[in-house]
């Protein structure tokens, strides 16, 4: 989480250069890229797989997309903060506790009251805000999936080549600078960085912690994720929340601290995790009864 927001932060000075259009696009092809070169996965797995790494990348690429457009119009610790609506309600309605609908209560109190706070009356910027919420949580319920369906960390690599490749005729339709400007040494650098801290380490390590635990739990415990977003914000590009924003945010957090202490019973514990192997899509076992989430 805190490799995510030093990369976001960093992404947002790169929008001076390529907008948030060319900044995803670039980030994208350079993850991929490198992701591939370090896993190495097999051509097959793309098709033995394809049903669940086509709408997996395609997932991926509606979130980097809106994610890098609501930061170009709020700031960081806001957009995190709305981009966990999504998580949150699927958290509230996979849960069998009235404790944990309660939490999630206090999280839609906070998100109410920041959406009503000054700043906040950008339209497009609080759509793709809540877009990105949508979009995670199509990505977490499908990367717990592709994790357990494809071994090691090829289905994330396939998953970033496939959101690259569908990145290639969105991102010209969103607003893109000439490519002598995306292919400039300086751009490519500041990409390089980007998408080592944006995607190549927290969502390898993420997409490892899928494999490992339910995703429901993964959830709430991510959901500490916009304070991290906040101090970034403040301390990397000088955004200073309201009094009334912070609040709100502390509510997410504190929402997602009450619900992760109830999550640890013995039915939703991660199984130890046996190597996988390779196989095909009539031998891929079933998903295991792990609640979905986030």
């Amino acid at each position: 989480m805190v490799s995510l927001q030093f990369g976001s932060a960093f992404a947002k000075r790169l929008f001076e250069e390529t907008g948030p259009a060319g900044a995803t696009l670039l980030r994208l092809i350079i993850a991929a890229t490198l992701l591939c070169l370090l896993s190495r996965p097999a051509p097959r797995l793309l098709k033995a797989h394809w049903r669940l790494l086509l709408p997996y990348g395609a997932v991926f690429t509606v979130m980097q997309f809106a994610f890098y457009e609501a930061t170009s119009r709020l700031p960081l610790g806001v957009v995190v903060t709305l981009e966990f609506s999504g998580p949150l309600l699927l958290a509230a309605l996979t849960s069998r506790r009235a404790l944990d609908r309660l939490w999630v209560a206090v999280a839609a109190v906070g998100l109410l009251v920041l959406g009503g706070t000054r700043g906040m009356d950008d339209p497009v910027g609080l759509a793709a805000s809540l877009l990105t919420g949508a979009a995670l949580t199509g990505y977490i319920l499908l990367g717990a999936r592709v994790g357990r369906a494809v071994p090691g960390g090829s289905g994330l690599a396939l998953g970033l080549t496939v959101a690259a490749v569908l990145a290639l005729p969105t991102a010209p339709a969103l607003g893109l600078p000439s490519p002598g400007v995306l292919l400039e040494p300086g751009v490519l650098g500041a990409a390089l960085a980007v998408a080592v801290l944006t995607t190549v380490v927290p969502f390898s390590l993420e997409f490892a912690a899928l494999r490992r635990m339910p995703p429901r739990v993964f959830a709430v415990l991510s959901t500490v994720e916009p304070v991290i977003a906040a101090l970034v914000g403040l301390t990397l590009l000088g955004e200073r929340l309201s009094l009334a924003q912070w609040a709100a945010v502390l509510c997410v957090v504190a929402a997602a601290v009450g619900t992760a202490r109830r999550s640890t019973s013995p039915k939703e514990t991660a199984p130890t995790e046996t190597p996988p192997t390779e196989t095909s899509p009539e031998d891929t076992p079933a998903p295991s009864d792990r609640t979905p989430s986030r």
